[in-house]
């Protein structure tokens, strides 16, 4: 029987900055993540473009131990986002899967993000930050 170990840490994330319900060119957008069973840590950034858009592809480890060893899967994700010399809570969030789209009930990570919000606690999606989860 095969299976896969590819297992599903932080999505793929799309999203679009806005300062004062403006688009926002050339802010930096940083994904950083915790991955608590290999005490692996990573951080990637890129920019959002001319329309204050950006995205990042979903991010995957493999472990073949995890697969047989019950544990909880803990992921600390946290999104940044840096314009004019301010930081922006974005997204803080703790992942306890590993299944693809697995933070939010199967939603793909789709943002709007205002940078003239305070982060704020989201119950609806257990999150904390300036960006807000859109339906799709």
């Amino acid at each position: 029987m095969a299976f896969s170990n590819t297992l599903h840490l932080f999505s793929a994330v799309e999203g679009t900055v806005y300062l004062n319900g403006q688009p926002v060119s050339g802010v930096e957008v940083e994904q950083a993540y915790h991955w608590h069973w290999k005490n692996e840590q990573r951080t990637v950034s890129t920019r959002t473009d001319a329309n204050g858009t950006f995205s990042l592809p979903a991010i995957t480890g493999q472990s073949l131990t995890s697969r047989f060893l019950p544990h909880e899967p803990v992921i600390g994700q946290r999104i940044t986002l840096r314009y004019q010399g301010r930081e922006h809570k974005a997204w803080v969030f703790t992942r306890h899967n590993y299944d693809a789209l697995g933070e939010v009930a199967g939603r793909e990570l789709v943002f709007s993000c205002e940078l003239s919000d305070e982060p704020v606690a989201h119950p609806e999606t257990e999150t904390f930050g300036i960006c807000r989860l859109l339906p799709r």
